[in-house]
């Protein structure tokens, strides 16, 4: 059959192949507990065969839901975010809700642009990583009836819910331990803090915990390097580190994967960490735990955070009362060896 021949199938053609009524078959798609077991059997089969696909933009007129719940997150390159996901759509999935899923690349604009297709779309609930918005993004979520999650950071001002961790206490809680077991000569290398309050917040964590312990912050102590954080990034950057003439005995790392490379640079180099070296991550990615020398890390529960979020969309959506603001799902040092 030619593309331009090709026929829509709908509902009349169901009942006309299950020679069954049209007020059968409609109502065993939207009530299939009013209908028996045999009956709504037949007509699946006969929908599997003829190949129907329900119209959900009508439904949803009459239901006033599309069933769809919007997500954006920064990457995918990091399996944190992966699980993030992953755990939205574990607690999406038997509910029958679709996940609608946009990457940012840390942009807010992007962001605005997944923000405006999501409502275009009609979807129930939109979940976005931080609150970097633009003023656009974040007047277009205040109007916006269903429920706003802003996951993987806390703050006391926020659109409706925000559910994550402390970001600024944990690299305090990380650079505290560091400077405990003695490390003098402290290095932070992060992500660029524009347009990402995590970042901003452990970076601004790093450095109250190092004033307040008397140590000096210069342009030499803090390195920034642009996003996405990936493990070439750490290994450009570690031999430069190592080549100061006041070069660090520590580095904390904001993210895991460039921890990542500047560990596995080491490796390669005959550079003992911590020996030589002591390196700390942020994330606790499966791969930490498993190299030579495993690694001290910030361990970040992204599944749970990615479950919780969709858990109370899916409670809110449902007609439950709206619960607290702000669901810290919390953080914890995990001390290996490489520290």
């Amino acid at each position: 059959m030619a593309q331009g021949d090709k026929k829509k199938v709908t509902l009349k053609d169901v009942s006309k192949a299950s020679g069954l009524s049209l007020i059968t078959v409609s109502r065993a798609l939207r009530q299939p507990e009013t209908v028996h077991a045999d009956t709504r059997a037949k007509i699946q089969r006969t929908i599997d065969e003829i190949g129907y696909i329900p119209n959900l933009t009508a439904r949803s007129l009459v239901s006033q839901r599309s069933d769809m719940i919007g997500v954006v997150v920064p990457i995918l390159a990091s399996s944190l975010f992966a699980d993030f996901a992953q755990g939205v759509s574990r607690v999406l999935e038997p509910k029958k809700q679709q996940m609608l899923l946009a990457v940012s690349n840390w942009s807010p604009q992007k962001e605005e642009e997944a923000v405006r297709t999501f409502l275009a779309r009609q979807a129930d609930a939109i979940i976005l990583t931080g609150f970097s918005h633009t003023d656009t993004a974040r007047k277009l979520l205040e109007r916006f009836s269903g429920p706003v999650i802003e996951a993987w950071n806390l703050r006391d001002a926020v659109i409706d819910t925000a559910v994550g961790f402390d970001n600024y206490g944990a690299a305090v809680e990380m650079t505290r331990y560091l400077i405990g077991r003695g490390y003098r000569d402290i290095v932070m290398v992060g992500g660029s803090s524009h347009n990402n309050d995590q970042a901003e917040d452990r970076t601004r964590g790093f450095v109250d915990a190092m004033r307040n312990a008397g140590r000096s912050v210069t342009e030499d102590t803090i390195i920034e390097f642009d996003n996405p954080a990936t493990i070439e990034g750490g290994v450009a950057l570690i031999p430069e580190l190592l080549n100061r003439r006041q070069k660090p005995d520590a580095i904390f790392f904001l993210a895991e994967l460039p921890a990542h490379g500047a560990m596995l640079w080491c490796m390669s180099n005959g550079v003992r960490v911590p020996q030589d070296v002591a390196i700390a991550g942020f994330g606790d990615l499966s791969l930490s735990a498993l190299l030579p020398v495993p690694m001290t890390t910030v361990q970040i529960k992204g599944r749970a955070i990615g479950e919780t979020s969709a858990r109370l969309v899916m409670d809110r959506l449902e007609g439950g009362a709206e619960g607290a603001p702000t669901h810290d799902i919390g953080y914890h040092l995990q001390i290996r060896e490489s520290t």
